[in-house]
Formats: C-alpha cells, structure tokens, sequence
C-alpha cells in the first residue's frame, strides 16, 4: 500500500490545521444556533435558516471561489474567503435580531474556500493516496467537530452564544496567519487555466454530477437533523449534559472512519463504503424516526447517525478529485460543494419546518430520502485510482 510523502504530510497536515480551525468556528454554535436563534425571537422556520442560510451563501459562492481558484494564486483566494467569514462572525456576535443573526450567517458563508482548500489537496498528492489525505482532513473536521460539539452548549451557558461568534472571529484571523506563516509554497500546477467553457463541460459529467446529487443529500440530512435533533435530546437532558450525546459519536464516527477509508482504499471500494454509510445513516433515521419519548432511542439513533456519515463524508471528495480533469479541479470541486451546501440550507429550511410541525415526522422523510440516495450511488462508476507522473 502507498504512503504519504514527507513532503505530502506536512501539506495535508498544514491544509488540515486551516480547515479544522475554520470548522471548529461553524461546529461551535451547531448544537445551540437554532436554540439560540429561538431565544432572540424567531420562528421556527427562521431558526432553520439561521442554520442553513450559510449553505445558501456557500452554494452561490463555490464555483466562483473554485474557479478563481483554477485562474489565481488559491492561497490568496483562501485569505479572502477567511476575511469574508470573520465579517459574518463579528456580525453574528452582535445580533440582537433574527433578521441580524441571518444575515450575519450568510456573510460567514460567503467565504466558500471548502473546494480551495479540497483542490489544494489534490494539488499536492498522488491520487493512491488521496483517500487518506482526505481522510486527514475528515479527521480535523471531526477533531473540530468533537471540540465544537462538546464545547458550544458548555460555553453558550457560561459565556453566551455572541461570546462564542466574537472567538470565531478570532480563529479565523488566526487561520490567516497560520495560511502565510505554516503552509508550504504551493507547487506550480501543470495545468492550463480553467475557461468557462470548458467549465460548462463539468455540467454533462454523469459521474460527477452522480457525486453532487449523493453530497447533496449527505449535508441535507446532517442539517435537518442538527436543526431538530437539539431538541429531541433536550427532551431529556439539559443544554450542558448533551456532551453525553455528542462524545460517543465522536468516538465511534471518528474512530470509524480512518480505517474504513483506508481498508475501500486498498479494495479499491469506496462505491461500497458510500453505500454501507447510506445502510448504517438510514437505521439511524429509524431510531430516531421511532424515538418519540424515549432517551435511549435519541441517543442511539444520534451515535447510529453519524457514524453513516462518517462513511461518506472522506470519501465523496476524493471521488471528485480522481474523476475531475486536472484543468478542472477546482471548478469541479466547487461545483460540488455547492451541492453539498444547498444541501445543507435545503435541510436547515427543512428543518425548521418540521420543528413547527411535526419533529419525528422529519426523520421517516429521510429514511425515505435513501431510495433515491442509493440510486445516485447506482448511477456512480468509480474509477481506478490514477498514478501521477514523477
């Protein structure tokens, strides 16, 4: 089995720490934003947009950013997107308003460097060992989403959740400076620029947009159900004691995940990890589906959840890198991403909704969601990974 270089280590680690940090920002508030959003007045349904209104952001913004990013120095275009993220932070830290905290979300999704950063993965390694390259920055997802996780509800109690947007802001000026101060000079790629016509080409890709519509639907479920999964469990624990929840999916999705990308490797398998995932997300839509007054269903449906997710989420972007033209890369992982982020403001719109209505009804939604989620994976060919030339 290939290992990672050196030099590749150091890379993937460098984009790892930027990415994490920014992550960690968005994972903070993810399991009190919609209870936040509540306590400054909003409905329901404004409570799912404070969530998912940075998808809506990130959607408009990720071909761009990607594109640029194919044209220009992807550093810089990073530092800018970082910029952007930090303004909708101190925006967010001083809302007062629904409206306010909205907005304030939506500029923070305005820096859409997810498919920067991606392509510069793939930028600096070899496609046998993309997997795990992206698995490492997987694991400095969930490393921030386990800090974050854990943390928010901690912190919003002790401090406020306005106290937790003025540290994001901090984190990503810092990111910033970690970007210029840690990462290595990027390699000249051998590539010719990106042209919005052949960026159209990407559009009458069938396997790519086969990875868009299974994307799509991996970050619709995760936001509907951190939308409406914070209230099921405060059914039955209170704001500080949801770390009980949140560290075993952690351990078991985090744990999971490395070796499991690393075994679809070697088999040349991660068509079949994508479709365990989806097996492993739907009982956990069941549990939760079912769980109405019952703490242990919550909790199990909530750990069952995630650690489907954690199939998934390393394996679709290495997928896009392996099946992407080179030229492309960025263009195609922004096309991408944004179908992972109107995804996610699809299920923050979604749900809200059925916060208002009918909270479990959500999850037999998505149990449902997976026929069609299997069939995006069936119109899928997975390509043998590529060897770069020396």
């Amino acid at each position: 089995m290939a290992k990672l270089t050196g030099q590749e280590v150091k890379d993937v680690l460098g984009l790892s720490g930027i990415f994490g940090l920014r992550m960690l920002g968005l994972f903070l508030v993810l399991p009190v934003l919609s209870i936040h959003a509540r306590e400054l007045g909003a409905t329901p349904m404004l409570a799912g947009l404070s969530v998912g209104i940075y998808g809506l952001a990130q959607t408009l913004l990720q071909v761009p950013f990607g594109t640029l990013s194919d044209r220009f120095d992807r550093k810089s275009v990073v530092a800018v997107g970082l910029l952007l993220f930090v303004a909708g932070s101190v925006v967010c830290a001083s809302a007062r308003t629904p409206a306010v905290l909205v907005a304030g979300r939506f500029l923070q999704g305005a820096g859409a460097i997810a498919s920067v950063i991606i392509a510069m993965v793939a930028d600096r390694t070899r496609d046998e060992v993309r997997g795990r390259a992206m698995a490492l920055i997987g694991m400095s997802v969930g490393v921030s989403f386990g800090f974050g996780i854990l943390l928010g509800p901690v912190l919003s109690v002790k401090f406020g959740v306005p106290a937790i947007f003025w540290g994001i802001a901090a984190s990503g000026l810092f990111a910033i400076v970690y970007l210029y101060a840690v990462l290595p000079p990027v390699e000249e790629r051998p590539q010719s620029p990106a042209t919005w016509a052949k960026s159209l080409e990407l559009l009458a890709h069938r396997d790519l947009l086969c990875l868009d519509a299974l994307m799509f639907v991996l970050h619709l479920g995760m936001t509907a159900v951190f939308v409406v999964g914070p209230f099921l469990m405060l059914e039955h624990w209170t704001k500080p004691e949801l770390w009980k929840i949140y560290l075993p999916m952690i351990l078991a999705g985090g744990g999971l995940m490395f070796p499991a990308v690393a075994v679809a490797e070697i088999r040349n398998a991660m068509k079949g990890l994508i479709g365990a995932g989806i097996a492993v997300s739907a009982v956990g839509f069941l549990l939760l589906a079912l769980s109405a007054g019952s703490a242990s269903l919550v909790a199990a449906g909530m750990i069952v959840y995630f650690v489907g997710f954690n199939f998934i989420e390393p394996a679709l972007p290495s997928l896009v890198t392996r099946v992407a033209p080179v030229q492309l890369r960025g263009t195609a992982v922004g096309l991408f991403n944004m179908s992972q982020f109107f995804g996610a403001f699809c299920g923050g719109a979604a749900g809200g909704w059925f916060l208002g209505h009918a909270r479990n009804a959500l999850f037999w939604s998505l149990l449902g969601l997976c026929v069609p989620w299997l069939l995006a994976l069936w119109g899928f060919t997975a390509p043998a990974p590529r060897k770069k030339s020396a």
